[in-house]
């Protein structure tokens, strides 16, 4: 297998991926987003536990990635976002 473009910590969205590449690579491309989602949500629950252990095992290994990597301290864009109280006007004029 490949390594996915964006690192899934969810096993499902791992075996998505594939589902899909696989798909594209046998010239079936006609479909839908909604009707693919519920063929692979189909055959995902077809899956015995054998079967989904690699892509929970990719699922891991992506999770551990992530931890490493971190947190940003600054939010994307460089922009610092404030909370501000909302002050509510007094409606008892």
């Amino acid at each position: 297998m490949r390594p996915s473009k964006f690192p899934s910590a969810n096993p499902y969205f791992i075996f998505f991926d594939h589902f899909r590449i696989n798909l594209q690579k046998r010239d079936i491309c006609h479909l839908k987003p909604i009707s693919l989602a519920k063929i692979a949500g189909r055959k995902w629950r077809e899956m015995t536990t054998a079967q989904k252990s690699v892509f929970v095992q990719i699922a891991e290994i992506n999770r551990a990635r992530l931890r490493a990597r971190g947190r940003p301290s600054v939010p994307v864009g460089r922009v610092r976002r404030c909370h501000i109280k909302r002050v509510y006007k007094d409606s008892s004029f």
